[in-house]
């Protein structure tokens, strides 16, 4: 994980999961949590193309930063998680929760009674198969999420603790952020060391 200093952290003009030129640009804006919340990843991040502009304010204003990070066209603004996507999922689970139970209660009752069980049996993995596929379509993070984390943001202490994935993009960030960035083993080094990015 790497520690910067938020109000100037700068991201590499390449691609974060490619390393490729960059020919996108996506926000990324990350909400602070409560100071009473203690969790590990106590920050709400959401990705998105950075369109509306007045969003951004409103969020800016409740204790939120938003982050502009360059990408190729393949790992940028199309490739991400969207709320189109994720709420194609859950309409995908109501859609298939009941035939899912009916093909259940359909394998039970040929387990305990003389009756065929594979029409049951084959209903039920496709239908439990179409859930997963939409689950994941849905929710499983990009490779652009993977690749670059955020895990927190303090704004009282002018931090950010990102996780890179990719080690040559990590290299060039400590390298564009050398004066105000870190690397840091655990979370625990955020706390013991409480506003001493090294700058």
């Amino acid at each position: 994980m790497v520690k910067a200093k938020l109000s100037v952290v700068e991201f590499p003009e390449m691609c974060p999961v490619c390393l490729a030129e960059p020919e996108d640009l996506i926000s990324v804006t990350v909400m602070e949590q409560s100071h009473f919340d203690r969790s590990e990843n106590d920050s709400i991040v959401g990705w998105s193309s950075g369109k509306d502009v007045a969003e951004r304010v409103l969020a800016a204003a409740q204790g939120a930063a938003t982050f502009w990070v360059p990408t190729c066209m393949r790992h940028g603004t199309k490739s991400l998680r969207s709320g189109r996507m994720r709420f194609l999922a859950w309409a995908a689970f109501f859609a298939l929760f009941y035939p899912g139970l009916y093909f259940a209660l359909g394998l039970l009752n040929a387990v305990y009674n003389p009756r065929p069980w594979l029409q049951p049996l084959a209903g039920l993995v496709v239908t439990v198969a179409l859930l997963l596929s939409f689950a994941l379509y849905g929710y499983y993070p990009r490779a652009t999420e993977r690749m670059l984390g955020f895990v927190k943001i303090a704004r009282s202490r002018d931090t950010v603790i990102l996780r890179i994935g990719n080690r040559e993009y990590a290299k060039m960030f400590l390298e564009l952020n050398a004066v105000h960035a870190e690397r840091i083993e655990k979370m625990d080094d955020t706390s013991t060391k409480a506003g001493n990015s090294s700058s």
